[in-house]
């Protein structure tokens, strides 16, 4: 966490939504982890047992993701050094960096694939979960739910510099989609859980 306080540039942003989502994954294996086994949710325990083994794929997945944002990172900050005095040095900058840009949007367009998997986990919790840990369960949406507005924010900063902008608005239009369908479920999740407690 110091690190990511200091004056590095990495970890960022994308790092940070990484450890937020893998967060989310360890807040819904905790929801599935005490609901497994107890009689009175035998009729879920299936679900428990395949949304625990799926959870745990996640948050490796996640944490994988969240090293491979910096290691993308690194050579794009060298390439914004590149020297650009000739015509020749600059095709070779516009050339690396392009490739530096997309290699840096595809790790958080992949966060976000990954964050809209975690949401329909943990909206599916939110439905079957035990009720001692519901709010854990909306917990894990909401984590989730920040994780993808971030890795957002992480694709649109590399696709608004890309000079191949057919293919800059192609990740965009992915991300979009990724970005509407994964808020509505998160907020689905919250937002039930948050009615349940409420009535309680």
């Amino acid at each position: 966490m110091s690190e990511l306080a200091s004056k590095s540039s990495v970890p960022g942003g994308g790092g940070a939504a990484g450890l937020i989502a893998a967060t989310g994954a360890a807040l819904s294996s905790m929801v599935a982890n005490l609901t497994v086994g107890k009689p009175k949710y035998a009729g879920v325990n299936d679900d428990m047992v395949r949304i625990l083994a799926d959870c745990e794929g996640l948050r490796e997945r996640l944490i994988s993701l969240m090293n491979r944002d910096a290691e993308a990172f690194e050579p794009l900050s060298r390439a914004y050094r590149l020297p650009s005095d000739t015509e020749e040095e600059k095709a070779e900058k516009t050339r690396v960096m392009e490739q530096c840009l997309r290699d840096s949007a595809l790790v958080p367009l992949e966060l976000m694939k990954a964050c809209c998997a975690g949401i329909d986990m943990a909206l599916e919790l939110s439905e079957k979960g035990s009720r001692l840990v519901l709010s854990d369960a909306g917990c894990a949406a909401a984590a989730f739910s920040a994780s993808l507005r971030s890795a957002w924010l992480n694709v649109c900063i590399n696709t608004s510099s890309m000079q191949d902008r057919a293919y800059a608005q192609k990740l965009e239009a992915e991300g979009e989609e990724l970005l509407s369908l994964g808020l509505e479920r998160a907020d689905r999740a919250y937002f039930a859980v948050l009615s349940a407690l409420k009535r309680r």
